[in-house]
Formats: C-alpha cells, sequence, structure tokens
C-alpha cells in the first residue's frame, strides 16, 4: 500500500491546488467536488468522477464510493495538513473529488419541452449563484441559464451553496439574451424580477410557459438584456427592508408560479 502523500510539491497535490483557479477547471473540464454526500450524488447522477483524495480516517468511506463505480479511478490518500491546503473550506470533510463538469451547450437545452426556465443575468455572488441553483434544484425549473458575466458556476463555493444542484439541474452559461429572446418568442414570455418593475408578480399570469430573468446584486438587469424582456415585475414588500436577496426574490416568485400552475391543475382535474 502506498504511504500517504505528504509534500505540496507532488503531483497530485500541486494538480489538486490548481484546480482553485477557473482557468484550470476550464482547462480540463473538471471541477472539484468535496463532502461524501456530494460526491455520492455525483456518481448517482452519471457524472463521471476522475480522482479522488482523502485522509486516513475517510479511507472506508472512499472505499464504498468506489465501489459504486462502473470505472475505477485513482484514489491518494494525503495528510490532513496538505487536505487543509487544498481544500477551500474551513474545515475540510476529509474527501474531495475531481469530477467532469456538467453544464450542457445551449443547442442541447430542452426548450422544446419546456415550461419554467431561469436565466441569471450577471449574477457575480458566488454564494447567490449557488442558492439561486439550488432553488431551481428545488422549484424543478427545466434549465437554469447563465449569462456571460456571471460568476464561474464551478466556483467551490457556488458548488456548495448549491448543494447537489449541479447534478440535478440541466444548466448552461455564456448564453446570449438575444439569441434566447429570438428562440423563445413564440412559446415564452421573457419575465424581468425588478425592483423597478412594471407589475406587481401576484398579478401575473405564470400558468404559461415562463422565463425568469433575475439580476446581477447591485445594478440588477443590464440595460440591454431589459430591453429583450416581455415584462418586468416586482414584489411588494410592505416593511422597511429595500430588497431582497435575489436568491430569495427569486424563491417567491418561482413557487408563486408553482402554487399557480398546481392550482390549475387541480381545478382541470
Amino acid at each position: 500500500m502506498l504511504a500517504p502523500i505528504t509534500s505540496r510539491n507532488h503531483d497530485v497535490v500541486k494538480r489538486l491546488r490548481k484546480l482553485g483557479r477557473r482557468v484550470y477547471r476550464d482547462r480540463g473540464r473538471v471541477f472539484v467536488v468535496e463532502g461524501l454526500n456530494l460526491l455520492q450524488e455525483a456518481i448517482d447522477s452519471g457524472a463521471r468522477l476522475r480522482e479522488l483524495a482523502y485522509v486516513d480516517s475517510k479511507a472506508e468511506e472512499v472505499q464504498y464510493l468506489r465501489s459504486h463505480l462502473s470505472e475505477s479511478v485513482l484514489a491518494h490518500e494525503i495528510s490532513s495538513e496538505l487536505m487543509a491546503w487544498v481544500s477551500d473550506v474551513v474545515t475540510s470533510q476529509g474527501v474531495i473529488g475531481v469530477v467532469d463538469q456538467v453544464d450542457a451547450e445551449y443547442s442541447e437545452l430542452p426548450l422544446d419541452d419546456a415550461s419554467l426556465l431561469m436565466v441569471a443575468d450577471q449574477v457575480r455572488d458566488p454564494g447567490n449563484l449557488g442558492s439561486l441553483l439550488r432553488l431551481a434544484d428545488a422549484a424543478g425549473v427545466d434549465a437554469f441559464l447563465m449569462t456571460e458575466g456571471c460568476v464561474d458556476p464551478y466556483n467551490p463555493k457556488v458548488v456548495r451553496s448549491a448543494a447537489g444542484a449541479h447534478f440535478h439541474v440541466v444548466m448552461t452559461r455564456d448564453i446570449e439574451m438575444a439569441r434566447l429572446k429570438a428562440d423563445a418568442v413564440d412559446r415564452f414570455r421573457l419575465m424581468g424580477l425588478d425592483p423597478r418593475g412594471a407589475e406587481s408578480y401576484l398579478g401575473v399570469d405564470m400558468i404559461t410557459p415562463v422565463v425568469l430573468v433575475v439580476g446581477n446584486e447591485a445594478f440588477g438587469i443590464v440595460e440591454e438584456d431589459r430591453e429583450l424582456l416581455d415584462s418586468t415585475i416586482y414584489i411588494e414588500m410592505p416593511g422597511k427592508a429595500e430588497s431582497l436577496n435575489v436568491a430569495s426574490a427569486a424563491a417567491v416568485v418561482l413557487f408563486e408560479a408553482l402554487r399557480q400552475r398546481q392550482a390549475a391543475g387541480a381545478g382541470a382535474s
């Protein structure tokens, strides 16, 4: 049995450390997933696991993961000190995996069969983008789209915040809103969530196919994309808060859409 890796100069350690940067993640079309639960979700979803690194106390968990793989992967035992160095969290979970990126090309999106899409327009905070992905997963959106200018969806903070949504939600990045508008013109209504919106979300029909667009934390939906929208909506807030976190606001609207659709379905039955 090989001795644990203890040097920062080891190729495995240097490779894992580099994957903290987007340029290296995109170069290899991979990203880092930490923790047994998320790695299990990755495997269950069919995502391809490239390699594993773990500390001694997680050896049994790694063996369990490897027993559920259709093909063998390399697994490297590294010291606790090195795990803390390559991990992005304060207290590492002791096992990390390198997984193939899972986003789809725009042309692969299921637009013909979709009825509820979400677009993140230049959302740059990793926690917010991860929360939006998790929300998209919870609400069952058909696809999650990101415009150019969004934070990398494989940023470790996004991956943690999304809590496995990467492996459940069809997503694509760097889309052009003009192209989406052209493709959606006869099938979807592009609806922007904006504090300056024209009408309350409570008065909007969201039973028909909708693309919900949410904007940047500081300046909202960029002006050129805002001009492509069919409508803009706002959330009434009788309290003193001026605004909601972008993911919180999107949750309010998405679950209203689900409520309307469930009510319509119950009424039709």
